[in-house]
């Protein structure tokens, strides 16, 4: 049974064509085209979402990580491990969870270490004022 790209659909081993949507069987190469609104799956052919009507972009299986860590994506995160650790180390335990190890493991370390240096800041300050 092949499964329609577009709609999920399942159709039979020898249609071109999915039967509900249309949406071409054919092989395609190795990359589709995403709906950024939606979310959307479609094969290399279709330009616009069928959904929505927006723009697709290409969408490489063989290369597509799931990490949120890529560019500027975990940014707040960081953020949110340093301002407040308790949440740092629950958000890394979430992405172990999802098996993104690498993320949720630096998260964790990075909320540690802030409450680490949080706890001598304050044994130092309050040695200061006595």
């Amino acid at each position: 049974m092949k499964t329609c790209p577009n709609c999920n659909e399942l159709n039979g081993n020898n249609r071109t064509d999915c039967w509900k949507c249309k949406a071409s069987l054919r092989p395609v190469d190795t990359y589709r085209k995403t709906c950024p609104k939606c979310g959307l799956v479609y094969s290399q052919r279709a330009e616009t979402c069928e959904q929505c009507g927006g723009r697709l972009s290409v969408y490489d299986d063989s290369s597509h990580s799931t990490s949120s860590n890529s560019g500027n994506g975990g940014c707040w995160m960081y953020a949110l491990a340093i301002l407040f650790p308790l949440f740092g180390i629950i958000l890394g335990c979430i992405y172990i969870a999802k098996s993104e190890d690498e993320l949720g493991k630096s998260l964790i370390i990075t909320s540690i270490v802030t409450t680490v240096f949080i706890i001598l800041l304050t044994i130092t300050l309050s040695g200061c004022s006595a």
